[in-house]
């Protein structure tokens, strides 16, 4: 661009008259006001108030049963005032004349027979009396008789007696702990022990679990042969199949196994003995839930019961022999077994071995014969 036209151009880029005014302040922009909405309907429609009376419907109010049975009480006295009047009509038409005698005079026969009559009613009155009579002296009181509550007594007696001579339990666990280690229990890499399973199941009712049973052959040979035999079922009708447990302490354990009486007192002597079989030996601890340990009296004798335990329980140490331990089944068998016992350790259903057998060496599970000796008959309680 030539110079000259390249200076107007500034000059008149710089002219104050052309420069942009200035941009006007933003106002505030006012609140918006709502307007109340007015419906065209409301618009269009008249108002208008209905002070009539509303309409009375009888047959809301009143039922037609009701209805009929009022129609039919208003029909039979409607039928007694007529036969009232037709009786008021026909003494007025005939002069009003009323006869409150009998006629004929009452004679000595007809007294006579009114006697009778009366006697009769007397007689019939009189045994009613005595028929009332008898029903109160042979009517029984809903109190008890003394003879009644002293034999209640004597029974309540019994029964505190009997629960005084076991063993008072001052402590418990709520939950059985499953996590305790017993080394002494480990099963060495090249010997072989042997396993039982046992199903127990509540007397009419459901299944409590299947546990299957380690035996330590290695170290209580005597006292596992004799439990296998007893799984198995002797010739003379010994076995556990169909015992119970019949002592069951909550939180500490449980007994069962008598094969003789099913109630605690039997004693087992094994086939061709005189005598129970003696203690083996109080080498294991009752260390771990889940031991078995068999019971030995305080003759130092083995009647063939056993003891599971849900804690560890120092206390039976030396007094029983340890045997076997559960190594499967339910997780909550133990807790099971557990809450159908009372502190005094009475079961409060009975809790059966329903099943048990023996696992072979080569794996195959043959069952054990029933228990066929006859129990003597238990008391109910």
């Amino acid at each position: 661009m030539h110079p000259l036209r390249e200076r107007k151009c500034d000059d008149l880029l710089n002219d104050p008259t052309l420069e942009s005014p200035p941009p006007e302040p933003e106002r505030p922009r006012p609140p918006r006001v709502r307007r109340p909405r007015v419906f065209k309907l409301l618009q269009m429609s008249h108002y208008k108030v209905d002070d009539r009376p509303p309409g009375l419907f009888p047959e809301l109010y009143l039922k037609p049963r009701r209805l009929d049975f009022y129609a039919r009480q208003l029909e039979e006295n409607m039928n007694v005032n007529k036969e009232l009047l037709k009786r008021i009509n026909l003494i007025q038409r005939n002069g009003g004349y009323v006869d409150c005698w009998m006629r004929p005079e009452p004679t000595n026969t007809y007294n006579k027979l009114l006697c009778l009559q009366r006697q009769r009613d007397l007689d019939v009155l009189r045994h009613d009396n005595l028929y009332f009579y008898g029903r109160l002296l042979i009517a029984r009181s809903e109190q008890p008789l003394t003879k009644e509550l002293e034999e209640a007594w004597q029974d309540t007696k019994h029964k505190l007696m009997l629960g005084a001579s076991l063993p008072f339990i001052l402590f418990k666990t709520e939950k059985i702990d499953r996590d305790i280690h017993d080394p002494a229990f480990d099963r060495p890499m090249h010997l072989h022990r042997t396993k039982v399973a046992m199903e127990v199941w509540v007397l009419g009712g459901s299944k409590i679990g299947k546990v299957s049973i380690e035996l330590f052959t290695d170290l209580a040979p005597k006292t596992c042969q004799l439990f296998i035999s007893l799984i198995r079922g002797t010739s003379s009708g010994h076995a556990y199949m169909g015992t119970r447990f019949f002592r069951i302490v909550p939180n500490l354990y449980c007994r069962g196994g008598d094969v003789a009486k099913d109630n605690g007192f039997g004693c087992y002597v094994p086939e061709g003995e005189v005598e129970p079989m003696g203690a083996e030996n109080y080498d294991l601890k009752h260390s771990v839930p889940g031991v078995l340990s068999m019971a030995v009296t305080s003759d130092n004798e083995v009647s063939g019961q056993f003891n599971i335990i849900f804690k560890p329980l120092p206390q039976l140490d030396g007094k029983n022999v340890v045997f076997g331990r559960i190594i499967g089944g339910p997780t909550q068998f133990l807790e099971r077994i557990s809450a159908l016992g009372l502190p005094l350790g009475t079961p409060t259903s009975d809790c059966v071995i329903r099943h048990c057998g023996l696992f072979m060496r080569s794996g195959q599970y043959r069952a054990g014969a029933p228990n066929t000796i006859k129990f003597p008959p238990r008391r109910k309680q």
